[in-house]
Formats: structure tokens, sequence, C-alpha cells
């Protein structure tokens, strides 16, 4: 479910609405070598997340927030289109869950082994770990985004990821690379003095964190692959 879940947001937000988010390195530290042998498996851990420093934007419909039992987007995906509000808890949730699917599908792509890992889960030996933190999330303001564009109402997005070693059973992180994320700097739709154009943006802006966790996703595990081929951390700039 995970899974079409998140073809739904790229296909949504980045087909039918071109100008994804904005995605750069801020930081990168080799913090020991980098092991020669490539790795059998790479596990991915959730990245933790304390749903009260999630800058939430209040849903624009004057309803109670959205709940859901689901670790994905499955119910609360079109109600947030329409401008409904989220419950916090539910909202990190989500956004955990997509960070994690996102690192191992964009791996798999890169021709690497890798797989979620369980909370309980025994690593093999000649693996390694990716593990990370969100440090900051702002959801920004979707009307200013979608009506006046240029940067105003932007949701924020940054993360910092570890990669460790685990041939000697205890993770041995080696590389730590921080990255931000932001919405789009395009015009907003008043501009175009349409009603169904400025409709069509509020809907689709409604994406813009879940673009900028995917699009990060995609940066970290592209970084991992170089990192891995080069055995440096370094590689790829």
């Amino acid at each position: 479910m995970g899974g079409r879940i998140r073809d739904h947001l790229l296909m949504i937000g980045c087909l039918l609405l071109a100008g994804c988010a904005n995605v750069k390195f801020t930081g990168l530290r080799e913090l020991a070598p980098v092991p020669e042998v490539t790795p059998s498996i790479i596990y991915v851990a959730d990245f933790p997340l304390d749903p009260q420093s999630i800058r939430i934007e209040t849903g624009v419909l004057p309803v109670s927030p959205v709940s859901s039992d689901k670790s994905d987007e499955s119910e609360t995906l079109f109600p947030r289109l329409l401008g409904m509000p989220v419950e916090r808890a539910v909202r990190a949730r989500e956004l955990v869950n997509l960070m994690a699917t996102s690192l191992v599908e964009d791996l798999r792509n890169l021709g690497l082994n890798a797989y979620r890992l369980n909370a309980n889960g025994q690593a093999a030996a000649d693996s390694l770990l990716v593990r990370g933190t969100f440090i900051q999330i702002d959801e920004g303001n979707r009307l200013h985004r979608a009506l006046i564009g240029f940067g105003d109402g932007k949701t924020e997005l940054e993360v910092l990821t570890s990669l460790s070693d685990l041939a000697s059973g205890v993770p041995r992180p080696f590389c730590e690379l921080g990255t931000t994320a932001r919405s789009s700097r395009r015009a907003g739709a008043i501009i175009s003095f349409d009603p169904y154009v400025a409709l069509g943006r509020f809907m689709m802006d409604g994406l813009d964190l879940d673009k900028n966790v995917m699009e990060s996703a995609g940066w970290i595990a592209r970084k991992i692959a170089q990192t891995i081929q080069h055995h440096n951390c370094a590689a790829g700039g």
C-alpha cells in the first residue's frame, strides 16, 4: 500500500504540476574510514520524529482534524488535498513512513539490496545501516504558496542522515550528511486571474512537504550509492 501511495504522490505532484522541491546538501562529514567491502544489504531505520516538533499548518476547512490508524497516507491524502487538517501524530507517522519507504525504493532503483529495518530485526554483519533525524519540518502556508508564490509560505524540511557499518555487530557511523528542501519558488496562481488554476494550485500545493521528503530521500540514496561505489564519503561532490 505504501508504494502505491508514494506513486500517487509522485504522479499527482510532479507530473500534473511542474516545479518540484528544491533540495541541497548542507553538510558532509567522514566520521571514520569507509568500508572497503560492498555491503550485502542496506538497512533503513525509521527516522525518529516528535509530532510536537512539526510546524503544522492549520487546515483551511473549519473541521476536526482527520485521524487514521494507517502508517501511510491512504486515508488522509485526498482530505488533505481539499484543505482538511490532519492530526499531528498521524502526520508525523506518515512522514516517517514516507521517508523510509522512499529511501528503500530509491536505493533499490540504484541497484542496491535495501530493506526497511524492523524494530526487533536482526541485521546481517556484512551490511550497512542508514539512520537519520528530522531536524526541521515546516508545512508553511499553502494559500500563500498557491496564490502568491515566489517562495512565500514555503515548506521547509531539514534532515540529518548517517551511514553506519555493522561488521562489528554494533553500528559504527562513518558518514554523516545534512540536506534541506523547500517548496518551489514558482509564481502563484493569482497572476492568471483564473479561479480554476488557483483551485488546482491550492490542491496540489498540499503535497509540497511530501515532495520535500521524497526528493530528499532520492538525493540521500544517490549519495549513499556514490559512497559505496567509491569508498569515499565525498564522492560525487
